[in-house]
C-alpha cells in the first residue's frame, strides 16, 4: 500500500507583498505584467493584429504561473485606458473586470500615452523631445508630445486629435527630436512603437498615480476621447 503523499498548502501572501497585474491591449501589442516593484516583475507580451481576443486570458494565465502565484494573490487590476482599438479597449476592460470581480479587488485605469512617455524617456536623452502619433482615423491621429527628464518626462502637448495634414508642421514647430507611432508622415523618420509594454503601465501607476485602486468596477469604462459613429454607405 502507498503511503500517501505530502500535500504541499501555499500560504496567502502578505498585503505588502501582492503584486499588481497590468494589462495592456490598446493597439497591436496585447502585454501581460505582474509587478511587484522594478526588482521583481515579469512581463509577457505578443505584438500582433487582432490576437488579443484569442491570446489575452492564456497569455495572464501562463503570467501568473511563471511567477508562481494565483489571481487571489493579486493586489489589483491596472489597464491601459486609452484611447485606442475599440475593440483592444473592450477586451482589455472585460480582461481586467472579470478578475477584479471574481476576486472582489479593484481595477485601476492607467492614462496609455503618459505610460508610453514615461516608457520612451527611459531610453532618450534628458532634454531631448519626443512626440507620440498614433492612428485615430482614416485622416485623423491622436498625438502627445513630451520632453525627456531623466526618469521621468514633462508634457509638451497634451493629448490632442488633428487632422493628418497638420503632422509636419506640428513636427516642426514644436521642436521634437524623435517621432514614434503607427502613422506615415511624409519627409518624417518615424520609430514604430505606439503602445506601452504593459510593465510600464504598472510602474506608471506605481509611481505616479500610488495604486489609487477604484472597487466600484461597474462604472469603470475605458477612455474613448472621441465618440464612434457608423456610417452607412
Amino acid at each position: 500500500m502507498k503511503k500517501p503523499g505530502k500535500t504541499v498548502v501555499r500560504l496567502p501572501l502578505k498585503n505588502s507583498e501582492r503584486p499588481v497585474l497590468a494589462i495592456e491591449t490598446t493597439g497591436a501589442l496585447c502585454s501581460i505584467s505582474i509587478y511587484a516593484n522594478d526588482r521583481k516583475h515579469l512581463t509577457i507580451s505578443l505584438n500582433m493584429e487582432k490576437a488579443h481576443s484569442r491570446k489575452i486570458l492564456s497569455l495572464i494565465d501562463s503570467a501568473l504561473s511563471i511567477y508562481g502565484i494565483a489571481t487571489c494573490d493579486l493586489a489589483g487590476v491596472c489597464v491601459s485606458e486609452g484611447p485606442g482599438s475599440f475593440t483592444g479597449l473592450r477586451l482589455g476592460f472585460a480582461a481586467a473586470k472579470g478578475i477584479a470581480f471574481g476576486q472582489e479587488f479593484g481595477i485601476m485605469k492607467v492614462p496609455t500615452f503618459k505610460s508610453l512617455a514615461y516608457e520612451l524617456s527611459s531610453t532618450m536623452k534628458e532634454g531631448s523631445r519626443g512626440l507620440i502619433v498614433t492612428k485615430a482615423a482614416l485622416e485623423e491621429s491622436y498625438i502627445f508630445g513630451f520632453e525627456a527628464q531623466g526618469e521621468d518626462f514633462s508634457e509638451v502637448i497634451p493629448l490632442t486629435l488633428i487632422e493628418n495634414e497638420l503632422l509636419v508642421k506640428t513636427i516642426s514647430e514644436g521642436c521634437f527630436d524623435r517621432v514614434f507611432g503607427n502613422v506615415i508622415i511624409p519627409g518624417c523618420d518615424v520609430t514604430g512603437k505606439s503602445s506601452p509594454e504593459a510593465l510600464w503601465i504598472a510602474k506608471y501607476a506605481a509611481k505616479k498615480l500610488k495604486f489609487a485602486f477604484d472597487h466600484e468596477i461597474d462604472f469603470i469604462e475605458p477612455y474613448y476621447f472621441k465618440n464612434f459613429t457608423v456610417k452607412v454607405k
